[in-house]
């Protein structure tokens, strides 16, 4: 197994990973072990999305949808 040594810590980042680890009944190194785990996984891929639907009035804004939605609404 392999060492990792982390220099010049933060005192902040230190004690909030400790109270973390408390949380989640772990030591501090089971902690870093599974933050660093969680974020070095496999990257999702981006699902594949249909384009977009071009409407005749052009594209529509905020403004637009909220109108729309308020519509009948009193």
């Amino acid at each position: 197994m392999s060492t990792l040594v982390i220099k010049n810590l933060p005192e902040e980042l230190h004690a909030r990973l400790k109270d973390q680890a408390g949380r989640n009944r772990r030591s501090v190194t089971q902690e870093a072990i599974s933050l660093i785990e969680t974020g070095i996984t496999v990257p999702r891929l981006a699902p594949t999305l249909s384009p977009p639907i071009k409407l005749k009035g052009g594209l529509l804004t905020t403004e637009d949808l909220l109108a729309w939605v308020d519509q009948g609404r009193e």
